[in-house]
């Protein structure tokens, strides 16, 4: 396993207990706000916009064009982070809309956003950016891959951990915006348990990552840790806790007796007061 990280993180010593609480959009506010700032629907278009709605109640916003005319997105997001590029004219007005729309919800975010990156275009020709906000904990990012953790059920429910996925035209109008989970932290105490380092993390989990991702039937296989990223995740009983996540690159050369060489992310997360694994996944 190597170790090819730009910049290695900061954590803090121990993390309140926090107990929160989802938070509720007003519903008049918030479709003036995707009135402003989305895209105009054209002839043909269905669009949907949903506001703590029944359908979707992990959802406090589901606003999107159903039958995908400007691309779909995942509420969890398996990719590095990945700045905006500044010399990106369209880039930037996604950007800017996107903080703009989040400023007047009045959440909670971290800026710059985690992931600006183009998406291509779409069937029309209209070029579309992807942009993923992270919420915050008590200042605290919370981590992007936030379903199918240990507390989900057999449908992915259970966990409430906050994000914001969007998708912007180049010309800075809103298409798609699912936040998820937004929460109010409601009650406080202090927690003395002390956060494990992410290289004790690694290292007390490191031969099981080896054995299942490694070389042990790959001959000349490679895990390189690409990113490290202290997050906040929520657990099904709505308590906030810290958790490490990993980005790996997974190389496997060339061999007679498989279609190498080939290679492939794996995302692991794990709990930063007791370094069980919470979330995995293989892209």
């Amino acid at each position: 396993m190597d170790i090819d990280v730009d910049v290695l993180p900061e954590w803090p010593e121990t993390v309140l207990q926090m107990k929160v609480e989802r938070s509720s959009f007003d519903r008049n506010k918030t479709m003036e706000l995707v009135k402003k700032y989305s895209l105009s629907p054209k002839k043909g278009e269905s669009w949907v916009c949903e506001i703590g709605g029944k359908q979707n109640p992990d959802y406090e916003l589901y606003f999107c064009e159903e039958s995908g005319a400007y691309g779909s997105i995942a509420v969890d997001l398996y990719a590095p982070h990945t700045l905006m590029d500044e010399t990106d004219e369209g880039q930037c007005k996604a950007n800017a809309t996107t903080k703009a729309f989040l400023d007047e919800l009045g959440l909670d975010y971290e800026y710059p956003f985690y992931y600006v990156a183009p998406m291509g275009k779409n069937a029309g020709g209209v070029r579309l950016i992807e942009i993923v906000a992270r919420l915050t904990i008590d200042g605290m990012p919370c981590n992007t891959t936030i379903g199918w953790t240990r507390d989900s059920d057999s449908m992915g429910d259970g966990d409430p951990t906050p994000g914001a996925f969007f998708v912007v035209t180049e010309s800075g109008e809103l298409t798609t915006a699912i936040i998820r989970n937004p929460v109010n932290v409601i009650k406080t105490k202090e927690n003395q348990t002390m956060i494990k380092s992410w290289n004790a993390v690694l290292e007390d989990n490191k031969g099981l990552i080896m054995e299942q991702f490694g070389t042990k039937e790959d001959a000349g296989a490679t895990l390189t840790l690409k990113q490290i990223e202290f997050v906040m995740m929520v657990d099904a009983h709505q308590i906030a806790y810290p958790a490490w996540a990993y980005c790996f690159d997974c190389y496997v050369p060339a061999d007679p007796n498989s279609s190498g060489p080939f290679s492939y992310d794996l995302l692991l997360t794990y709990d930063a007061r007791t370094g069980h694994e919470v979330w995995r996944y293989i892209n």
